[in-house]
């Protein structure tokens, strides 16, 4: 489980902001902990708030980056990292980036850092809490000038010089570690396991423009058992719905995979990592849409009557609702992060909600980090927890400032005032600016 990141110089964040996972001691709720071996409690989830554009969902960018940079290492010398850092300050592509994760894997805590550029990966570390003390993995770092990394590993760590060596003339300037070590033909324990931790933790981000149904299709493909908990998740969505067939398709043509929308169907497979898939229209990845599979929602009348409709037919909420059925159950069976950005997206606020409990009630060490505009949430003061309560706001220098709910003393937030008439207010920062509504003509 993630229990924080921090990051600095990415995207409209300058200096340093973090999210934390970590409960606040004086909170005393716990659908929302889970309590690791060393006694540190975590948040299963945590919503970020802010007007549009006011960075909420650098974090959610963050950690997709970061899945990229050590599953999906770089191949050609000359390519450079797929990031911009905070533009808004002399000589930006010369200033590093920073990113430090602290999370838990197979119950060791874990701290990971790592400073980049466009160009290069300029160090990184990993150290372990095997005790009290921090034990180091490795720590690498890049020689600028002639573009070679050097990796030297913790005193406790042995591996042999061969091993090493390899290791090393495969970690390419603008490659991590990890992402050198799963295209070397070398065994390092630690770092298979950090790998492995990394491949199937790591889901990255879901945008709004997402369409999930493939990949809930997928799921239901490749286990048949999955679809009685798809029915059951459906229902609360509309109610004549009461099963949900998916077969084989030749008619139905998938959307060739961008960039910004990874295909999740494979990151939910044991391997992990990003492959291709063949469609009729070709051999290229799928992001969404019914593509390769007709998929078919059976709903019952009032005279009991069962008709089957097609999901092209069916609402843009009960598609979206669909498509994160899928995800909501390999979460609940498994352990992983996801991030999910405007979660609300065609969602009755109901739903929302309902889906976040199920989530929360069922899930045993997943991670949930959503951005929502949906402030209909923070009327339920048992339902939403402060220190699991984020916002986002622009400052004067176009920079990003990100803080809880729970960093509010008493004097601005007391503990039994309502979160959203302290956030309605203006309290709280994170809304829009608004002017008058009458505009003229100059």
């Amino acid at each position: 489980m993630i229990h924080y990141v921090k990051i600095t110089n990415f995207g409209p964040v300058k200096d340093e902001v973090e999210i934390n996972f970590e409960v606040a001691e004086q909170v005393d709720e716990d659908a929302y902990e889970v309590t690791m071996p060393d006694g540190r409690k975590l948040l299963k989830l945590a919503y970020i708030y802010g007007a549009n554009a006011s960075g909420k969902t650098t974090v959610l960018k963050a950690f997709e980056f970061l899945r990229k940079l050590l599953l999906q290492p770089i191949v050609s010398k000359s390519a450079t990292l797929d990031f911009e850092p905070f533009l808004f300050q002399e000589a930006p592509y010369e200033q590093p980036s920073r990113f430090e994760l602290s999370f838990y894997a197979e119950g060791t805590r874990y701290i990971y850092e790592i400073s980049f550029t466009k160009q290069a990966v300029i160090s990184e570390k990993i150290v372990a809490y095997w005790s009290a003390k921090p034990t180091e993995i490795f720590s690498r770092s890049t020689d600028m000038g002639k573009r070679l990394a050097s990796i030297e590993f913790g005193s406790k760590i042995k591996v042999p010089v061969r091993e090493r060596d390899l290791l090393e003339s495969n970690t390419l300037h603008n490659n991590t570690v990890i992402g050198a070590y799963a295209k070397t033909n070398v065994d390092i324990p630690e770092l298979e396991k950090l790998d492995k931790w990394f491949n199937v933790f790591l889901l990255g981000m879901i945008s709004s423009a997402h369409d999930l149904t493939e990949t809930t299709a997928t799921l239901i493909d490749q286990n048949p058992m999955i679809t009685r908990w798809i029915n059951t998740f459906l229902n609360k969505a509309d109610y004549q719905i009461v099963a949900v067939n998916v077969s084989d398709s030749n008619d139905q043509i998938g959307v060739p995979l961008d960039d910004a929308f990874p295909n999740f169907g494979n990151r939910f497979s044991n391997e992990g990592r990003v492959k291709v898939t063949q469609s009729n229209a070709g051999t290229y990845p799928f992001y969404g849409g019914p593509s390769q599979r007709r998929i078919d929602f059976i709903h019952q009348t009032s005279d009991q009557q069962f008709y089957p409709l097609s999901i092209l037919a069916e609402s843009s909420g009960t598609k979206r609702y669909f498509g994160l059925g899928g995800p909501l159950h390999e979460l609940i069976h498994g352990a992983r992060l996801l991030c999910i950005d405007e979660l609300e997206t065609s969602l009755h606020p109901d739903l929302m909600k309902h889906f976040l409990q199920v989530f929360l009630l069922n899930a045993k060490s997943s991670q949930l980090l959503v951005t929502t505009h949906n402030i209909s949430l923070l009327e339920n003061q048992d339902f939403i927890r402060r220190d699991a309560l984020w916002f986002s706001e622009k400052k004067d220098n176009g920079a990003i400032s990100l803080y809880s709910a729970a960093d509010f003393d008493s004097a601005t937030l007391r503990k039994d005032a309502s979160i959203i008439n302290a956030y309605r207010s203006g309290k709280l920062g994170a809304k829009p600016n608004l002017g008058s509504p009458y505009l003229r003509d100059e």
